[in-house]
């Protein structure tokens, strides 16, 4: 049976199939009552009172799917630690903003830094530290300092930890907390009948593209998902081929210092070749100019296409040609392009949401229970993968979680409520371990890919740290470098010759230094420093 994972697993989870297995009770609704009701573990700062609190969540992500702390698994929660959730979900971008401004805040906010939320309730006047929230409700619990130090605010206090960041020690510890490399999709019939040529670097694979071209005249040689085009968004994949970063500021290991990414060594090599792809008809122009990706993925639903770039995307193709009705013929290719030569991965993740306590919360001893099991171990694989015993088991040499096999059914973890409330504490490697499966067809290859990404990944979050404050003179340079950028790319990739395309990649630098990129480059670099220098303290 096949899991399809919800949720904001970014990239590998499209092409991954999730583990399966009958363990435990095979059935959510059976938990015992005993076991939702049972105390509160250790780990979640002591005993729990009979009688519930219930605490108000604001969710700042208006697409998120489960409008209620209902199912076995908020039950079992709220069993561990005698607090219940009354969950409200944005309606827009602006109602945290009016409650800030109001200071009507709920209890509970779970929020990204869109609009520079977090750093807003980062404020000893809005929300609680964790710190004082801990020592004020005579909860002993101690969180993982290398999550909590990259929240820290000038005050030297944290106000939230973000889920989805893990530290690479953390990583290398579990294997099988797969690491995405995004790969080329392609039309398996039309790859079988060319030789099943080896692709090893973007030049192979450009002349992949030429063969298609040549032999195939009827099908466009590559068509790249809408969403990933423009604003130094255009194929993901071919950036980390080149390795080069998609925006905010790129990291130069070598002097230890960061740029404004459009300044990063090699993008111009990465410009020429898709510039390349472009002249020679390898793609067309108006893939530049769609409006949503449903134009894009037309050209594949309907096989009118050889490559469609997105990344790792055979499985959603086929699902989706299956439903209309035409073959299933797209395969991914399990290569890292440019292993060799260019390939690597700037982690500077810091984390996604954080959940913050504000200074309204009714109940700031049950918020503090409630936060001291969440990111315990027990409790972050409990809100993630579900009930263990029940729903997972650890593999026989305890490396990753063993699904049962309802998990594979969307309807049943939404029932359960699954596996979005991991997310409020959960990390990168709690959420990759949930997309691992030996049985699978590719997981040999996803492994050895894994493995190699991980080798060519260099950690730095102290750049993902570099943050304009909101309204600074900072702030307004990078608007302007972003929009300028959108504009100025199109320049480049759509240029009528290499050295049009080179030109045009100067004079946006040069534009780029008239709208203040040099003062932009200083002020990060310092912020960079002073961030580094926190964190090693």
């Amino acid at each position: 049976m096949r899991l399809f994972k919800k949720g904001m697993g970014i990239m590998l989870a499209a092409s991954m199939l999730a583990s399966l297995c009958a363990c435990g009770n095979s059935s959510g609704s059976q938990t015992t009552e005993s076991a939702v009701q049972k105390e509160s573990t250790e780990s979640a700062g002591g005993d729990v009172s009979s009688e519930q609190v219930t605490l108000d969540l604001f969710i700042n992500h208006t697409w998120w799917p489960l409008q209620s702390w209902s199912g076995t698994v908020p039950e079992y929660i709220t069993g561990q630690t005698g607090v219940n959730l009354n969950v409200t979900v944005a309606a827009d971008a602006q109602q945290l903003p009016l409650m800030i401004s109001s200071g009507e805040l709920p209890d509970l906010i779970y929020t990204d830094n869109t609009g520079n939320m977090i750093s807003l309730l980062s404020d000893p006047d809005l929300c609680w530290s964790w710190e004082d929230l801990m020592a004020e409700s005579n909860t002993d619990f101690t969180f993982d300092e290398s999550r909590a130090k990259i929240n820290r605010t000038n005050d030297g206090k944290f106000y939230t930890i973000r889920n989805n960041y893990s530290t690479p020690e953390e990583l290398e510890e579990y294997d099988a907390a797969l690491v995405g490399v995004m790969l080329p999709t392609v039309r398996k019939s039309v790859y079988e009948e060319l030789g099943s040529p080896e692709i090893k670097t973007t030049e192979d694979f450009y002349n992949l593209l030429k063969t298609v071209k040549e032999k195939y005249p009827d099908l466009i040689p590559c068509m790249f998902n809408t969403n990933w085009t423009g604003a130094g968004q255009t194929s993901c994949q071919f950036l980390t081929d080149f390795g080069l970063v998609n925006s905010n500021f790129s990291y130069d290991e070598n002097k230890d210092e960061v740029s404004y990414y459009i300044f990063q060594d090699g993008r111009l090599d990465y410009y020429k070749f898709m510039n390349k792809l472009y002249r020679e008809g390898l793609m067309i122009a108006e893939n530049y100019a769609f409006n949503n990706e449903d134009e894009s993925y037309q050209y594949a639903y309907n096989l009118q296409c050889f490559a469609y770039i997105k990344g790792s995307n055979a499985k959603e193709l086929n699902q989706e040609c299956a439903t209309l009705g035409t073959d299933q013929d797209w395969m991914d290719l399990y290569t890292a392009l440019n292993y060799d030569d260019s390939f690597k991965i700037y982690d500077s993740n810091i984390g996604w949401s954080g959940l913050f306590v504000s200074k309204n919360c009714k109940a700031p001893e049950a918020a503090a229970r409630l936060l001291a099991y969440l990111f315990s171990d027990e409790g972050m694989r409990t809100a993630f993968w579900g009930i263990e015993g029940d729903m997972w088991n650890w593999s026989e040499d305890n490396k990753y979680p063993v699904f049962c096999d309802e998990y594979t059914d969307n309807d049943w973890q939404e029932k359960n409520g699954l596996t979005e409330w991991g997310l409020l504490s959960g990390t990168w490697a709690t959420e990759r371990l949930s997309y691992y499966n030996p049985d699978d067809e590719f997981a040999d290859q996803l492994l050895t890919l894994s493995n190699q990404a991980k080798e060519k990944t260099v950690s730095c979050p102290a750049v993902g740290l570099v943050i304009p404050e909101a309204d600074s003179e900072e702030q307004n340079i990078k608007s302007k470098l972003d929009t300028m950028v959108t504009n100025e790319e199109m320049k480049i990739y759509l240029a009528e010759s290499e050295e049009a395309c080179e030109a045009a990649y100067y004079d946006m630098l040069d534009l780029a230094r008239q709208q203040g990129a040099d003062e932009l480059n200083t002020w990060a670099n310092k912020a960079y420093q002073e961030a580094k220098a926190a964190m090693e303290n």
